[in-house]
């Protein structure tokens, strides 16, 4: 089943293949976690701060469904 994914700034250097406007669509099985999909990306999970799924809180033990858009960040912090 496919799923959108976009990454933020910081995260596209671990996908080489990333397209900056349209993001990635990756076909998955059925049942599939967010933190399966960060590891098949090759993205250290420490890396990952935020995660959205369809713009709704999500874990790394969130479960995606057919046509959902995970949205995976890292925040830089300074000041």
């Amino acid at each position: 089943m496919p799923i959108h994914v976009r990454l933020s700034p910081l995260l596209r250097k671990y996908v080489p293949e990333y397209d900056h406007e349209n993001g990635l669509v990756l076909e998955i099985a059925e049942g599939t976690k967010v933190r399966r999909i960060i590891e098949t990306l090759g993205i250290p999970p420490e890396e990952v701060v935020t995660i959205m799924v369809n713009s709704y809180p999500g874990k790394p033990g969130s479960i995606v469904k057919d046509g959902d858009l995970v949205t995976l960040t890292k925040i830089i912090g300074g000041g």
